[in-house]
């Protein structure tokens, strides 16, 4: 396998506190990538940075073989890069087809003067986005929500709408933060299955933050742990729960 995506020697700071610490890592094509920590442990901060949310005092971000860490924010969507965030950002008011088709809008390339006359290219984009967008809602098992508005839908759903919108950009690589958040057992249960089949049926490369180590467990193919901002251990889900540098920045001497 070939690396996707490497950050090399990222860090971050806030007023003197260091959110990010030298951090380095590569994710490999097709792989599950887990990031765990205590909180504030700077899980969040990396994703903000490939993302360019946040810009780095230091170090590189490649992906595909391209630095993107001058890139902007409203850039990395149509590269290949899709997120979710810890709390839900959905269109409240939209519905569950609505906010996926806005999601597939990135890849938009009509013009306004041909949209307005809706043309052939037009009509013909917008049957191709909307294939796109159902058979995401095929692989979520979205179809009884697709026409339901956001607001009145239940918190677990929510989230995987959100997992459905950032899909239907058709992304090389997924960033999801925090996807069990919130999230009842059984509901957690579900979020590794889909992950499994994001994987095999897209092809998808995963970068997950994560708190629940039975997901990270069960969904993962390697584990970064952090602690303080700064790198702690790299390996499979084992290795990690059983590294004693993790135990201790979790548990203390």
């Amino acid at each position: 396998m070939s690396a996707l995506l490497s950050a090399k020697n990222l860090s971050l700071s806030f007023g003197g506190v260091h959110a990010v610490r030298d951090i380095s890592f590569d994710v490999e094509q097709g792989e599950v990538f887990s990031i765990i920590g205590p909180n504030g442990a700077g899980k969040t901060s990396i994703f903000n940075l490939i993302s360019r949310l946040y810009n780095a005092d230091s170090g590189d971000i490649v992906f595909a073989g391209e630095s993107i860490i001058s890139q902007p924010a409203h850039r990395i969507a149509s590269l290949g890069i899709a997120r979710t965030f810890q709390n839900t950002e959905l269109f409240e008011h939209e519905t569950v087809l609505n906010n996926m088709l806005i999601g597939r809008h990135v890849h938009r390339c009509s013009n306004l003067f041909s949209e307005l006359l809706f043309l052939h290219s037009v009509r013909k984009q917008e049957l191709e986005f909307r294939r796109i967008v159902e058979d995401v809602i095929d692989l979520l098992d979205l179809q009884s929500h697709r026409n339901q508005v956001i607001g009145s839908l239940p918190y677990g759903v929510r989230k995987m709408v959100e997992v459905a919108r950032a899909l239907c950009i058709q992304p090389k690589l997924l960033l999801l933060d925090e996807p069990s958040s919130g999230l009842n057992p059984e509901e957690t249960e579900d979020v590794s299955f889909w992950i499994e089949d994001i994987s095999r049926d897209y092809g998808a490369t995963i970068i997950m933050v994560e708190h629940d180590m039975n997901l990270v467990s069960r969904s993962s193919d390697r584990v970064l742990a952090i602690a303080d901002g700064a790198f702690v251990a790299l390996g499979t889900p084992s290795e990690i729960q059983n590294h004693p540098d993790v135990q201790r920045a979790y548990l203390g001497d």
